[in-house]
């Protein structure tokens, strides 16, 4: 790679089909901070003829741009020769950093799934015969929803980016449930940064996903404001009372404790719990 400390900002042209949506909110707080500390970590971009394309930075090079004040960024001239190098360049750098909320994550992953069976073909079918890129080292891993390996990602890959294998099934398994257009509705929006509601969304019928998502962010039914409420709204007309938030927020958390926080929460309670599993006919 080659490093290029002043790279002329009307030099770089910004990919349309990027994986990470442009966030105006973020690149103008990002603004101020780069304003008082500098520019820490310079973008990538990639040479096409006398132009740079723009490879990971987005918000960093909108923040430069925001400044009105700045021609140049510090930039690194990757050795990406092609669009898929280029994307999983981008799609790497983006989750290794660690800024995505639960939606960009799983859109992040499912593009690293795209290009890494685009690269590796022999990945779709789950080989492990290796080949010059890979050094005769496997490039398979099974994250299928079945037996069936449908994804190349090397385990060194799910490493270097923190997400173990069933973390990253699961988060290409909420991209491809969510419909297109539920996908753009959420953007934006505080659902996008709930994997547990995005997945709820995601495995609902299309019809339902639209429906349930115009509920909770609509403003017609403010006191709808999660999955479960919504769902209980459209088959039985049951709108969340105090008391049914509650129970949501308290049930969400009691699913989230340690075995052992458990334990301790039962053994402190545990007269109201027998009382409560005599009164059902548990005990």
């Amino acid at each position: 790679m080659t490093f290029l400390p002043e790279l002329r900002l009307d030099a770089i042209d910004v990919p349309e089909n990027r994986a990470r949506d442009f966030d105006a909110v973020w690149a103008e707080a990002l603004k101020d901070i780069i304003r008082e500390q500098g520019l820490l970590n310079p973008i990538t971009v990639r040479q096409i003829g006398d132009r740079y394309s723009l490879i990971a930075g987005l918000h960093r090079y909108y923040a430069h741009l925001f400044m009105g004040d700045r021609e140049t960024i510090a930039a690194v001239v990757s050795t990406a020769e092609t669009d898929d190098q280029a994307r999983l360049q981008e799609v790497m750098e983006n989750l290794g950093r660690n800024e995505l909320i639960a939606l960009d994550r799983c859109h992040h992953l499912y593009e690293l799934k795209q290009v890494w069976e685009r690269m590796y073909p022999q990945a779709r079918h789950g080989g492990d015969r290796g080949n010059q890129h890979t050094g005769g080292k496997s490039q398979s891993l099974a994250l299928a929803t079945d037996d069936t390996p449908i994804m190349g990602f090397a385990r060194a890959t799910a490493d270097k980016i923190g997400l173990g294998p069933a973390a990253i099934k699961l988060a290409v398994k909420i991209w491809t449930g969510l419909v297109p257009t539920v996908r753009a509705r959420l953007r934006g929006s505080d659902l996008a940064r709930k994997q547990t509601e995005l997945k709820a969304i995601s495995e609902l019928p299309a019809t339902r996903q639209i429906k349930v998502v115009d509920l909770i962010l609509g403003d017609e039914h403010r006191e709808i404001d999660n999955v479960a409420s919504a769902l209980l709204f459209i088959e039985g007309g049951i709108k969340p009372n105090a008391h049914e938030r509650l129970f949501r927020v308290i049930h969400e958390g009691f699913a989230k404790l340690p075995d052992d926080t458990l334990d301790r929460l039962l053994v402190e309670n545990e007269e109201r719990v027998v009382a409560s599993l005599r009164r059902m006919g548990r005990i």
